[in-house]
């Protein structure tokens, strides 16, 4: 098979599942992983798929790659009714982890203008550190490592040591997909290595993903619900999505819910 054909049935195959591993392209094209390796970088700068950690995934799906500006203002309402549910659980002498997600900054805005005493936050975040430093009750502390300008976010193996040292009483992350089997997965093998760690450090752990994540399946698993997470809240409920398996393993909090029950 030429190198042309061969790169044009891997696309075809990419645009289909929209994620695809190297090892099944391997099997599929009966090619070596090394070849399809070097297919997967040389489409990758045509601009053709996304190349990620152990495989590619369609352009037309790249939404969790945005600029990180632009991933803070979409779902933005919704974002913020998340927030809102979220703050409930956060107390005085608490002990919080955050991570780099847009719906945690948004949590992270009404954390400082609140009112807390003796809270403790640490983050991987830029952002996160500069909205809560506005608050001066609140004791920040940022995980050192390597800077990932594109995140604006601290990541590396540095975070994972100094995060394996920690306890703490709550963590609140966000997720890029949430299955109906209680799947939740994100982007990239390095997200989804901090966000274990994140999660292995917090006796509460709380999941902040809007609607938007629901039925969709990102790149990397990251945890099953069951045993791994407390509380998953979003902003709503969608049709087509069956809420039993998650409903059986968390909490499932929808603020949409709350909202009309006040």
């Amino acid at each position: 098979m030429f190198s042309e054909e061969r790169k044009e049935k891997i696309l075809e195959f990419v645009e289909r599942r929209n994620a695809v591993k190297v090892s099944e392209l391997s099997d599929l094209l009966q090619i070596s992983e090394v070849t399809v390796r070097r297919d997967l970088d040389e489409l990758h700068n045509e601009k053709k798929l996304v190349r990620t950690h152990g495989g590619a995934m369609a352009l037309k799906h790249d939404r969790y790659n945005l600029p990180c500006v632009e991933q803070a203002v979409r779902q933005i309402e919704e974002k913020q009714k998340i927030a809102r549910s979220a703050i409930q659980y956060i107390s005085d002498n608490d002990v919080i982890l955050m991570d780099d997600s847009s719906t945690v900054q948004e949590l992270a805005k009404l954390v400082a203008g609140g009112r807390f005493e003796n809270l403790t936050v640490v983050t991987i975040s830029i952002p996160v550190v500069n909205i809560l430093l506005t608050n001066k009750d609140i004791h920040v502390v940022i995980v050192g490592g390597d800077v990932d300008p594109g995140m604006n976010s601290v990541l590396g193996s540095m975070v994972h040591r100094m995060l394996s040292e920690m306890s703490a009483d709550k963590c609140f992350l966000g997720i890029n997909g949430v299955q109906e089997d209680g799947s939740l997965s994100t982007i990239c093998y390095e997200q989804m290595m901090t966000k274990q760690m994140i999660l292995g450090a917090a006796r509460q752990r709380f999941i902040l993903a809007d609607h938007t994540k629901f039925g969709h399946s990102a790149f990397v698993k990251v945890e099953e619900a069951s045993g791994g997470v407390d509380f998953l809240i979003t902003d709503r409920r969608i049709s087509g999505f069956d809420y039993t398996g998650l409903e059986s393993s968390l909490n499932l909090v929808v603020a949409e819910d709350e909202e009309e029950n006040c």
